[in-house]
């Protein structure tokens, strides 16, 4: 699993992988390209948001560091985009999708439950690699 993501709108996306093996779900879906398209259709699957969290984490532990910070949770979702028309993406442009929005990076990784909770992402063309995008937004932690 390949966990893009992003940091307070900044336009550059951090690689962060995941190197043992995850379950995912593959997603089945009947895209709606027209007759006679030559583009392979793309696949998806979900992979437990818990995960991706973790290699976030890992891969940049600054973003835990500094408990007077936390992050509003947002993964953009392939899927939630496929209802609206839309023209094929050319490879290498940026990553398409509804950005859903799933709270505090905190309480993911507090809540038991986050490990029920599954992304959806783009399965790479050629590869067996699921690549989920991510963004996350600093907000303050109010201490009462």
């Amino acid at each position: 699993v390949r966990v893009l993501y992003t940091v307070n709108s900044s336009p550059q996306y951090i690689l962060a992988k995941i190197h043992e093996p995850v379950p995912v779900t593959r997603c089945t879906y009947a895209s709606r390209l027209p007759e006679g398209h030559d583009v392979a259709q793309p696949q998806y699957a979900q992979a437990p948001l818990r995960a991706c969290l973790t290699a976030i984490c890992n891969s940049s532990p600054e973003l835990l560091q500094d408990s007077s910070r936390d992050f509003s949770l947002y993964v953009l979702d392939p899927l939630e985009a496929q209802p609206a028309p839309s023209n094929v993406c050319a490879s290498g442009s940026a990553p398409r999708g509804v950005a859903v929005a799933l709270g505090l990076m905190s309480w993911a990784l507090e809540s038991m439950e986050s490990g029920c909770i599954h992304v959806t992402g783009t399965i790479l063309p050629g590869s067996a690699a699921l690549e989920v995008v991510f963004a996350l937004r600093e907000v303050g932690v109010n201490t009462y």
